[in-house]
């Protein structure tokens, strides 16, 4: 039995000892693991990235990282309680020299299969490539388009531009390794007061003049309905007269002097007229 103890003791320190230089990671589901060299001829990242499950590694020579599959989000913003406490919004130049502020949102994930390709290009971790180099090509592709666009314009066509900005940073992202999901201001577009007050006394007068555009067509409407109304009412007296004129010509194209005594005949009551002539047709009933 003492002869087994040392060697139950040498094995605890071998598998102690071996435990600084064999290490397990776990690469979840949505991740990507890539293995690093330290030293050695072959330093740098390999060409195998590990999809999921577990990694043994030499930790004294070798360095795991993980990069996230799934679409991630980011906002920069004049907000302190947004993503920063920091101003982060950008700021570009417009093409008559003026100054416009926004906040940007920005939904992007990796190419798995670049991931090599990213850290080799920036060796840091996602968060900190995404808050210096993303973030210099976002800002780059605003400012960027900005330039063909004047201060009011940023505003009137601020989806146009929106959609430049899009073109321009999809191309920049490909390129690095990342696929940009989408990407837009949020909310609006600061400018100086001064501009922001010229744009809103213009837009109001816009407002306005469609304003006074529809009340004119509303009372051209009304007017042009009344006219037809009394058209069509004049034309139905018309047809009206024209009916009882025709009517009256029928009646008195049958008319005889005999249909005449006949119908007075038969309205008669008997009585003769005490003042006045005595109708001719009635002087032989006289005799």
């Amino acid at each position: 039995m003492k002869k087994v103890v040392p060697y139950l003791i040498l094995l605890g320190l071998l598998a102690f000892g071996g435990s600084f230089f064999i290490g397990c990671q776990r690469i979840e589901a949505g991740y990507v693991g890539i293995k690093v060299n330290l030293y050695g001829s072959e330093r740098g990242v390999q060409d195998i990235a590990e999809v999921s499950g577990f990694v043994w590694y030499n930790p004294l020579t070798t360095r795991i990282y993980e990069f996230p599959t799934f679409v991630q989000h980011k906002v920069w913003t004049l907000d302190a309680n947004e993503d920063s406490p920091t101003n982060e919004e950008f700021t570009v130049t417009t093409k008559d020299g003026l100054s416009a502020s926004f906040d940007v949102g920005l939904d992007y994930q990796v190419i798995p299969e670049k991931v090599p390709q990213i850290f080799s290009t920036y060796r840091k971790s996602l968060e900190q490539i995404t808050a210096e180099f993303i973030r210099t090509m976002v800002r780059n592709a605003f400012n960027s388009i900005a330039s063909n666009y004047a201060a009011e314009e940023m505003v009137s066509n601020r989806a146009k531009y929106e959609a430049q900005v899009r073109t321009r940073l999809d191309s920049a992202m490909k390129s690095g390794g990342f696929e940009v999901v989408q990407i837009g201001i949020i909310g609006k577009v600061r400018l100086p007061a001064t501009i922001e007050k010229a744009i809103n006394l213009k837009i109001q007068a816009v407002q306005e003049a469609m304003r006074t555009e529809n009340e004119k067509q509303r009372v051209i409407a009304e007017a042009s309905k009344s006219i037809e109304e009394a058209r069509g009412f004049a034309e139905a007296m018309r047809i009206r007269a024209e009916a009882e004129a025709r009517a009256n010509e029928a009646v008195t194209k049958t008319l005889t002097p005999m249909l005449i005594q006949k119908q007075f005949v038969e309205k008669w009551d008997g009585k003769l007229p005490v003042y006045g002539q005595v109708p001719q047709m009635f002087k032989e009933l006289q005799k």
